[in-house]
């Protein structure tokens, strides 16, 4: 056991990272300054909820603090090399945020119809803005369901599951470098549903959660540890709504086995490219080297299943097409990337589809801007010129995509002016800017200390494609002008122009 570890800044979540960690069974307790010991939680350090192509030393799974600042470690094993621990704080502005937006989020009714969504607090409500996704989300097919636990205690109340989810997805986002939290739902003990990762709870936005099937999948993660104890009722409850509408959303019954090819990943119980017999709502355990979702959580299963069932809507089969850009803003005149897959209604690649990119115009109709056709895997690509940014889609085979709002980065130039002016008259500035976006220009003049110091902001007029500005030089020095364009428009700067304004001469008479 170490001795008592006093953490840099008090902490709400905390996870280990180390060399030796997969080899070692690692516990730990929390406690605040003097006050009394949590119990001993195990810390996962299998690191398998990860990205399909993850790769690196992981950290453990986080482990849920509340407000601690000093902890102790235990394992059975001696360490070999270093362990680093790494601590999660939740903002106290950001943890009465998420308490009360989750707070005013709707209630789970008593009875359900099948087929209807549980309440889902949304990313919003549980201070997602704090940690914004690091790219746009990607789209794959949902042919099955995984169920995880966090491994955390279960001695949390209602009112910190918000803060909870935002302590994982930090955990997630910056100490494992994901883009984003890794699952696309959790639910806590007391019912309450949390949307996970970002891109739409009725998309199959592609995970970080089971190494290998995040593209074919969709994950749900209980908050808690669950190994000794079921989950309690108003969970069941709620995953069993959960699953019962998402999987029929997506065609799926939550009943039945499916044969799903592995992709692979060193912690994947199947190399890549193997066929697996699955159930179609499976545990982790089930695909990957791990012990989640616990041994008692995991006897539920087929009580899941049946429940789930219960509430589903009906099955109807349809296909898919995914859609993805090369970035979110593509500079003016360049070539937008589009990829995506056509999955038919019977779940084979859609080989031979045509696939047609549709935009919006500007009064909301959606046109066609390109067409292609999906190759052998069903897989596809498209390049169109980006010169207004827009909501594009993909529609192939009657079935349309999610919209994805792409925008341009403008081209701005700037023609030259008068070097040399005289102080108090006014320069004349122009240039060109496609599309057509406001411009500004931004005036700093030299001060002593050879910097320059910004005088003023004066906003220009664009006609078409031109702008132009009149900007008048008060004062004598040498001066910095700068077109940009506003940050929504993706904060472009033209090419400096430099003007010096000198005093005027005037005459004199001799005698």
């Amino acid at each position: 056991m170490s001795r008592v570890l006093r953490a840099p800044r008090r902490f709400d979540l905390l996870g280990v990272r180390g060399p030796d960690a997969a080899r070692g069974r690692f516990e730990v307790r929390v406690r605040r300054h003097s006050g009394r010991w949590s119990p001993w939680v195990t810390l996962a350090v299998h690191g398998d909820h990860a990205p399909d192509t993850g790769t690196g030393e992981r950290a453990s799974d986080p482990v849920w603090a509340g407000g601690c600042d000093e902890l102790q470690l235990r394992t059975a094993r001696r360490l070999r090399g270093p362990l680093r621990v790494h601590f999660v704080a939740v903002p106290a502005v950001g943890r009465r945020l998420a308490r009360a937006r989750a707070a005013a989020s709707p209630k789970q009714q008593a009875a359900p119809r099948p087929g209807t969504a549980p309440p889902i607090i949304p990313r919003a409500a549980w201070g997602a803005a704090a940690v914004p996704p690091r790219s746009a989300p990607d789209y794959g097919v949902v042919q099955m369901a995984f169920v995880h636990h966090t491994v955390n205690a279960n001695d949390y109340t209602p009112d910190q599951s918000a803060s909870m989810v935002l302590g994982i997805a930090k955990y997630h986002r910056d100490t494992n470098g994901w883009n984003d939290i890794g699952y696309n739902f959790l639910v806590d003990q007391y019912g309450q549903v949390f949307e996970g990762r970002a891109g739409g709870v009725d998309q199959a936005v592609i995970g970080a959660q089971a190494q290998g099937y995040n593209a074919q999948s969709t994950g749900v993660a209980v908050l808690g540890t669950f190994s000794d104890v079921p989950i309690p009722e108003p969970a069941m409850a709620a995953i069993t709504q959960l699953l019962g509408w998402k999987l029929s959303l997506h065609g799926v019954p939550c009943e039945g086995g499916l044969t799903i090819v592995s992709g692979g990943g060193s912690l994947n119980r199947y190399p890549s490219g193997t066929p697996v017999a699955m159930q179609r709502i499976s545990g982790h355990r089930d695909g990957d080297k791990t012990e989640c979702p616990g041994a008692a959580l995991y006897t539920q299963l087929p009580e899941l299943r049946r429940r789930a069932a219960g509430l589903a809507g009906p099955i109807v089969a349809r296909g898919l097409v995914s859609l993805q850009p090369s970035a979110d803003a593509i500079h003016y005149g360049a070539d937008a990337v589009f990829t995506g897959t056509v999955i038919r209604a019977d779940a084979s690649a859609g080989a031979g589809e045509v696939v047609a990119l549709q935009k919006r115009g500007a009064g909301g109709a959606w046109v066609t801007v390109a067409r292609t056709t999906a190759l052998v895997d069903g897989s596809w690509v498209l390049r169109v010129p980006w010169r207004r940014g827009a909501d594009v889609r993909a529609v192939s085979a009657g079935v349309t995509s999610k919209a994805i709002a792409v925008k341009v980065t403008p081209a701005l130039t700037t023609r030259r002016t008068h070097k040399r002016v005289s102080a108090g008259s006014s320069i004349a500035l122009s240039g060109r800017v496609r599309p057509a976006v406001p411009v500004s220009v931004l005036l700093e003049r030299e001060g002593a200390d050879g910097k320059f110091h910004r005088v003023r902001l004066l906003r220009g007029t664009v006609h078409q494609t031109t702008w132009r500005c009149a900007v008048r030089l008060r004062r004598p020095g040498l001066y910095r002008l700068t077109a940009r364009t506003a940050a929504k428009d993706g904060d472009v700067r033209g090419t400096a122009i430099f003007v010096r304004a000198v005093r005027a001469h005037t005459g004199g008479v001799s005698g």
